[in-house]
């Protein structure tokens, strides 16, 4: 999918397939949204609307190092139980 060629994803747990689901769709209703799919927002707005899918401990951290943010290239950190420890 072209929307996505900025962004790498990491979902966990990664086999709750239901979940999976949720993060896809969150990811390509910010794409809709018009946010730059691999910016802090998008993945602020995505977590908003995994929290709101019924995952309310759902957490995305966001990732990107200076040149990966001119690249406009990031990685999610997707967490369906909160952060770790």
């Amino acid at each position: 999918m072209a929307s996505t060629i900025g962004l790498s994803v990491k979902i966990v747990p990664w086999d709750d397939q239901a979940f999976v689901r949720a993060v896809e769709a969150a990811r390509d209703q910010v794409h809709a949204e018009g946010l730059t799919i691999n910016g802090p927002r998008a993945a602020a707005r995505a977590e908003t609307l995994l929290r709101q899918a019924g995952y309310p401990d759902a957490c995305i951290n966001c990732e990107r190092t200076v040149e990966e943010a001119m690249a406009h290239v990031a990685h999610w950190t997707v967490r369906r139980d909160g952060p770790p420890g």
